[in-house]
C-alpha cells in the first residue's frame, strides 16, 4: 500500500520546491497544483490532513513540481488559470491571465448597464478571458472576439463552452482586417494587445519570456503602439456614438496613448492607474464623426 498521506505529500514537495522558491511561495504552489489537479481545496487540505495521496497523484505531483522547478508557469503546469470568478484553459498557446486584465474588466463593468443589449469586440482575445467575462457578466450582449492565432482561439472556444457563454471567435489580423464583423457598429472594443517593447526584455521573468507566446508579448520598439493605432481607425468609423473603448496599456506609454486618441480624432481619452498605481488603462468615449 503507497504509504503517503495529504500532511505528509505537502511536506516532502514544499521542501523539494524551496529549492528554488522562497517557503510562503512553495506553500502556495502546493495549494494551487493540490485544489487544480485534483480538486482538494484549501478547506479540505486543511480539514483532512491524513487524505491518502495514492501512487498516481504522487507521480503527477512530482511531474508538476519537476516543471516548476525548470521555470514552467503553474497555470501552464495545471493547465488552467482563474479569472474574475472563471476557471480558464491555459496553454503555451496563450498568454496567462493577469490580474491587471481582471480589473480592466472590473473597470468596464462600472460603466455599463447590466441588463443593456450592445455589441462587444474583444480585440486579440488569447484565453478568451476577457470575452468570456463580459459575456457572462452581460447576458443580453453580443460578444464577438478576434485573435490571429488558430490554436488561441481554439483555446477560447474550449473556455466559452465550459463557461457556459455564447462568444462569436473570428479568425483575423487587426492589422489587415478582414471579417465583416468589423464592418458593423458596436458598442464596446476591448483590448490587450502585445505592448511590450522589445527592449524591454531584459528587465522581464524567465519565466514569461521562457514560456509565453512572443507574438501576444511584444511589439517593436520603433512602432510600440501600431495595434492601438488600428484598433482605434476602426473604432472611429463603427463605434455608436454612446461607444467605448477600453485599452490595457504599457505603464510607459500613457502619454503617447492620450496623443494617439487625439491625433485619431476622439474626444475624450483618459488614462487610469491600476491596484498598484501603474498607468494600465486606457478609457475612449464619443469619436468625433467629423472628416
Amino acid at each position: 500500500m503507497f504509504g503517503f498521506n495529504l500532511q505528509q505529500a505537502k511536506r516532502h514537495f514544499v521542501k523539494v520546491l524551496t529549492v528554488s522558491f522562497p517557503q510562503r511561495e512553495a506553500e502556495q504552489l502546493m495549494r494551487i497544483l493540490l485544489e487544480d489537479l485534483f480538486g482538494i481545496d484549501l478547506k479540505r487540505q486543511l480539514m483532512e490532513p491524513n487524505l491518502c495521496i495514492d501512487e498516481r497523484q504522487h507521480y503527477l505531483l512530482s511531474e508538476a513540481v519537476r516543471r516548476l522547478l525548470v521555470g514552467e508557469p503553474v497555470q501552464y503546469v495545471t493547465g488552467m488559470a482563474r479569472f474574475n470568478d472563471l476557471l480558464i484553459k491555459v496553454s503555451p498557446a496563450v498568454l496567462i491571465p493577469r490580474p491587471e486584465t481582471e480589473e480592466l474588466v472590473q473597470k468596464i463593468c462600472t460603466t455599463l448597464p447590466k441588463e443593456a443589449s450592445f455589441r462587444i469586440w474583444d480585440i486579440g482575445t488569447g484565453s478568451g478571458c476577457i470575452a468570456i467575462a463580459l459575456a457572462k457578466l452581460f447576458p443580453d450582449a453580443e460578444v464577438i472576439a478576434f485573435d490571429v492565432s488558430d490554436e488561441a482561439l481554439q483555446v477560447a472556444k474550449e473556455n466559452a463552452e465550459s463557461n457556459g457563454v455564447k462568444v462569436t471567435f473570428v479568425h483575423d489580423d487587426v492589422t489587415h482586417p478582414q471579417s465583416d464583423y468589423f464592418n458593423q457598429p458596436v458598442d464596446l472594443v476591448v483590448s490587450n494587445p502585445p505592448y511590450v517593447c522589445d527592449s524591454e526584455r531584459a528587465a522581464m521573468e524567465a519565466n514569461v519570456l521562457d514560456w509565453e507566446p512572443e507574438t501576444a508579448l511584444f511589439v517593436p520598439v520603433d512602432d510600440p503602439l501600431r495595434f492601438y493605432r488600428q484598433i482605434l481607425a476602426l473604432a472611429k468609423t463603427q463605434l455608436n456614438p454612446e461607444g467605448q473603448v477600453w485599452f490595457e496599456i504599457n505603464e510607459r506609454m500613457g502619454k503617447e496613448m492620450l496623443l494617439l486618441c487625439r491625433e485619431m480624432g476622439f474626444a475624450e481619452a483618459e488614462v487610469l492607474e491600476d491596484y498598484v498605481g501603474k498607468q494600465r488603462f486606457c478609457h475612449v468615449c464619443q469619436a468625433s464623426r467629423k472628416q
